[in-house]
């Protein structure tokens, strides 16, 4: 089963960075379409054409919800808006802030820019905030209507404190944001950034994720997995496994600075944002320490 073949829901890669299968946002179709995450702030020509090209027009997408707000998944969101005038912007309460207001979203960016470096910041373009009364705060147990049927609200920290997850009871289908991880090439790989990576957080949320027994999930990075409680159990099995042996690496005396550290780990931890990643885990441990 792939997402096309659910009725209603069809992936839109929002072409991060300028490139296919990075990042993908997903969109809801039906009498009020919903289109889940936006891509960073670059992707909005391409995320607006698709959703055209889905037989959506600028008045009718009832709704965008980034699952949260780092900007490779939110950063379109404000430009998004202007374009699609009635569509009200669901984001979890303690995200929302941060696309409303300027400074708070100059310090988002400034945070991003901190994670992932200057060539990688500047990639992620300059987002728009979204005006006040275009939005609303949601929160675990909320939901999000969908026309003929609600999208549920669970929410999914570790990743992020302001992480949602959608679940779609009626096609079986949990858009899991990066709660799951991501699948890229066909592999799943560990997305802990800081300054929020927490495991237990990220264990407890996989165990919610769980619970909803989905047939499919769809990642931001990217695309769909059919056997979704096995991915799930994958990715819960996975990062313990992540951060043990990022704990390893650093006891072991050759490893004198994160160059080599991060050396060490890519030997059998190959990953597009495997510094990100470390840093994410090093940051973890260092506050439980």
């Amino acid at each position: 089963m792939t997402p096309s073949s659910f009725d209603a829901v069809s992936v839109v890669d929002t072409e991060l960075f300028g490139a296919p299968g990075l990042h993908a946002a997903y969109l809801v179709e039906g009498p009020e379409p919903v289109l889940v995450d936006a891509g960073a702030a670059p992707a909005a020509d391409v995320v607006e054409a698709a959703v055209h090209e889905h037989g959506v027009d600028a008045e009718a997408l009832s709704a965008i919800v980034p699952t949260h707000v780092h900007l490779d998944h939110a950063g379109a969101v404000g430009d998004l808006a202007e374009r699609f005038p009635n569509a009200t912007v669901y984001v979890h309460e303690r995200g929302l802030p941060y696309l409303t207001d300027a400074d708070r979203l100059e310090r988002l960016v400034e945070s991003a820019r901190a994670a992932v470096g200057d060539a990688v910041a500047d990639q992620y373009g300059t987002p728009k905030t979204v005006y006040p009364d275009r939005t609303v705060a949601i929160a675990d147990g909320d939901v999000v209507p969908c026309g003929d049927r609600d999208l549920d609200v669970v929410h999914a920290p570790g990743h992020a404190p302001h992480q949602v997850a959608l679940s779609d009871p009626a096609s079986g289908v949990l858009f899991a944001g990066d709660a799951a991880g991501m699948t890229l090439g066909g592999d799943l790989l560990p997305t802990t950034p800081a300054p929020d990576f927490d495991l237990d957080e990220s264990l407890a949320t996989l165990e919610r994720l769980r619970a909803r027994d989905p047939d499919a999930v769809c990642y931001g990075h990217f695309g769909v997995r059919e056997d979704a409680v096995d991915a799930l159990d994958a990715y819960a099995e996975l990062l313990p496994a992540w951060v043990d042996a990022v704990e390893a690496a650093l006891d072991d005396p050759d490893v004198d600075d994160r160059g080599a550290l991060v050396s060490r780990l890519r030997e059998n931890w190959a990953s597009p944002t495997l510094e990100r990643d470390v840093h994410g885990v090093v940051h973890a441990l260092d506050a439980d320490s």
